[in-house]
Order: C-alpha cells, then sequence, then structure tokens
C-alpha cells in the first residue's frame, strides 16, 4: 500500500515539474527569465521528493522497529509456552509411570 502511495506521489511531483517547465517554456519571457524560473520549479520539486523520503524513511524506521518488537515478544512467549509444554510433559509422563509401577505392583 505504501508503495502504491510513493508511486502516486513521486508521479504527481513529476507531472508538476514538466507542468511547470512546459508553462514557463510556453510563456513570454527571455531565455535567462526561463532558465531560471526553471531552475527554481526543478530545485523546489527536488526538494519536495527529499522532504517526502525522509518522511517515508521515518516511517519505515518506525515500522521495522514495531516489528522487532513484536517478533521478540512473540518469541518470548513461544519460548515460555514450549517450556510450560515440556513441564507439562514430563509430569504426565511421571504421572503415567508411577501409575504404571503401581498397577505392576498389584
Amino acid at each position: 500500500m505504501e508503495g502504491k502511495k510513493t508511486t502516486v506521489l513521486l508521479a504527481f511531483l513529476g507531472g508538476v515539474v514538466v507542468g511547470g517547465i512546459a508553462a514557463l517554456l510556453l510563456a513570454p519571457a527571455s531565455g535567462s527569465e526561463v532558465r531560471k524560473k526553471i531552475k527554481e520549479e526543478v530545485d523546489e520539486a527536488l526538494e519536495k521528493v527529499r522532504a517526502e523520503a525522509e518522511t517515508l524513511k521515518a516511517k519505515e524506521e518506525e515500522i521495522t522497529s514495531k516489528a522487532k518488537e513484536i517478533i521478540e515478544t512473540k518469541k518470548e512467549e513461544l519460548k515460555e509456552a514450549i517450556e510450560k509444554s515440556k513441564e507439562t510433559l514430563k509430569e504426565k509422563k511421571e504421572e503415567l509411570a508411577s501409575k504404571l509401577l503401581k498397577k505392576e505392583e498389584v
């Protein structure tokens, strides 16, 4: 889902840049003014892309951190469940062995 949003955002920003450049080229102005405006438009678009990239990187780091926490929690829960199962199995084994010994004695 995030990938689609990023793609759409980048496509939109690319469209803005291309549209801005086209508008500048078609507007009546001197060559140096047009180049200056194009440079400003490109710089502005690049800054927006950089800002969005930083935002996405921060979100990625946050999600990765949360995922690691969840994995560690589940890992510990699984270890505890395995240990509890081992203890229960040992108790049942001892209980069954005790019953078998009592039957043999009778």
